[in-house]
């Protein structure tokens, strides 16, 4: 061994901070003072009787992850964004449908009210027709007719039966 260049070796005192064990062993210091030792740690006693915690990580650890099963993989949560997109675009699917319904649904009545004016109309102009007295056997069409309408005739007459 090459002289000066080693350094100087003591026979030194460690202490476990958790235990209170103590034991001598060789060192370049002269005393250690360790958290965790042999007697105390886990792995060796077989049960956890404490942890040593000086700054709360333990407790921000099981606080941060309470409540959790486990890490979800990659291939879940595309899984589970997938599910959520398809209920998102079959909910859409259904508000569209039912808005549809509902605007088919006001047509239905709109054009309802129409023909019932329009058969009012015609009723009305009939009675006025029949009301009125013919002045020759040629049919006259009457102005309050819709267009399109067959004119108006006598009861016996041929036009009628034509039409």
């Amino acid at each position: 061994m090459k002289t000066d260049i080693h350094p100087e070796l003591h026979e030194c005192t460690v202490t476990c901070s958790g235990c209170g064990t103590t034991f001598m062993t060789h060192s370049i210091r002269s005393e250690v003072r360790i958290e965790v030792c042999s007697s105390c740690h886990p792995f060796y006693t077989g049960k956890q009787a404490r942890i040593v915690d000086t700054e709360g990580r333990v407790e921000k650890f099981v606080k941060k992850f309470e409540g959790q099963e486990s890490r979800v993989s990659k291939r879940k949560r595309k899984m589970a964004a997938a599910d959520a997109d398809r209920e998102a675009r079959v909910e859409r699917e259904r508000a569209e449908v039912t808005k549809r319904a509902a605007e088919e649904k006001t047509l239905r009545e709109e054009a309802k009210k129409k023909r019932a004016e329009e058969r009012a109309a015609r009723k009305a102009a009939q009675e006025a027709a029949a009301d009125a007295p013919a002045v020759s056997d040629a049919p006259v069409a009457d102005a309050a007719s819709p267009a399109g309408a067959p004119p108006l005739a006598e009861a016996g007459s041929d036009t009628q039966a034509e039409s």
